[in-house]
């Protein structure tokens, strides 16, 4: 499960970004996580939970994953279209497009602290 070095990842980059006087009055932690990017919400959770039972200072630390929807932007018109059932087809000019401008991230999108 990749998933687990995901939550790992995650923590590394915020201990780093952030001393421990911050880290401890973190009370969230907000991702956005597109279709695409082969990480399953569930299953994050999942590793984070875990992660909670060896690592009691983010016991107060909540999870917040945002899914992404798929979006392309057509080559030839430069219209944004919303992919349904994976056709990769813009809707304005109906041209294939494999041009992904959205659902392919894992990002961490915001860090909510207490007061």
């Amino acid at each position: 499960m990749h998933e687990t070095s995901i939550v790992n990842s995650i923590i590394r980059t915020l201990e780093q970004e952030f001393e421990a006087d911050k880290l401890n009055k973190m009370k969230g932690i907000y991702l956005k996580v597109g279709v695409l990017s082969n990480i399953e919400p569930r299953l994050l959770h999942n590793a984070y939970s875990a992660f909670h039972l060896s690592n009691p200072g983010y016991h107060h630390v909540e999870l917040h994953i945002e899914s992404t929807s798929l979006k392309i932007e057509c080559e030839v018109c430069n219209h944004i279209t919303n992919v349904q059932n994976y056709r990769f087809i813009c809707e304005n000019c109906e041209r294939p497009s494999k041009n992904v401008i959205q659902g392919e991230e894992m990002l961490i999108h915001k860090v909510e602290f207490e007061d």
